[in-house]
C-alpha cells in the first residue's frame, strides 16, 4: 500500500503595529519589522503548493503578497485566526487584573475571560480545520500563516501535550514549525515534527 506525504510549514505572522498586547481578533496590521520579519523567514523555504492562512490582516496581507510571488494558491481560512480574548482585547497584562489573568494562565481550559471564546471552542474549531486541510490537501505541501495560539494547539495535540504544558511552547514573531504528515489507506496519519524554530 501506498505511504502519501504531506509537508506543512506553520508559520506565525510578524511583529505588529500597536505593540504586545492581548491581540486575538483585533486587527492590527503587521510593521515594518514584522514584514522584514517574514520575508527573511520564507525567503530560503521550498516552494509550496498551497498558502493557507488567517484572514487577520497581520497574516493575510503576507500571505496574498508572497502568493502572488510564488504564483501559488491562496486560501483564507477564517477558522485559523487567533482566540478572542473579549474585554482583554487590545490590552497590555498591565492594564489586566493580574488575579485574573493568574487565573487564566493557571487553568485556560476552565477560565475564560469576560466576553471571549472559551478556550474549548477555540481549540475544537482550529482541530477540526486542521483535519480537515490535511485530508483536503493531502500530499501537497502546504504553508499556513497563522497565531501563536493556533500553532500551539496544533503542536500540542500533534505531541500529545496537554493544555496547561503547551504553554511552554515558545512561538515567537515568524516562528516556523515544519511538520511531515504520512497517510496509508485505512491507517491513522502518523504525524512528525521535524523543525522549529
Amino acid at each position: 500500500m501506498s505511504i502519501s506525504t504531506t509537508y506543512i510549514t506553520l508559520l506565525r505572522h510578524g511583529a505588529v503595529q500597536g505593540g504586545a498586547c492581548y491581540r486575538g481578533i483585533t486587527d492590527d496590521a503587521l510593521s515594518a519589522t514584522g514584514w522584514e520579519q517574514l520575508q527573511n523567514k520564507t525567503a530560503a523555504q521550498a516552494d509550496w503548493n498551497i498558502i493557507i492562512s488567517s484572514p487577520l490582516s497581520r497574516c493575510y496581507d503576507f500571505a496574498l503578497q508572497l502568493s502572488e510571488q510564488r504564483h501559488c494558491a491562496l486560501i483564507k481560512a477564517p477558522a485559523l485566526q487567533e482566540i478572542n480574548f473579549g474585554d482583554w482585547e487590545g490590552k497590555t497584562a498591565d492594564q489586566i487584573n493580574p488575579d485574573l489573568l493568574a487565573q487564566f494562565y493557571a487553568d485556560p481550559v476552565h477560565f475564560t475571560a469576560a466576553n471571549a471564546e472559551p478556550f474549548i471552542d477555540f481549540q475544537q474549531r482550529v482541530l477540526e480545520a486542521w483535519q480537515a486541510l490535511l485530508k483536503e490537501h493531502q500530499g501537497q505541501r502546504l504553508l499556513m500563516i497563522t497565531h501563536a495560539g493556533v500553532i500551539r494547539v496544533i503542536l500540542a495535540d500533534m505531541l500529545g501535550m496537554d493544555t496547561q504544558h503547551s504553554f511552554k511552547l515558545k512561538i515567537a514573531y515568524a516562528s516556523l514549525s515544519k511538520i511531515e504528515c504520512f497517510s496509508e489507506q485505512g491507517a491513522e496519519d502518523f504525524l512528525q515534527l521535524v523543525e522549529h524554530r
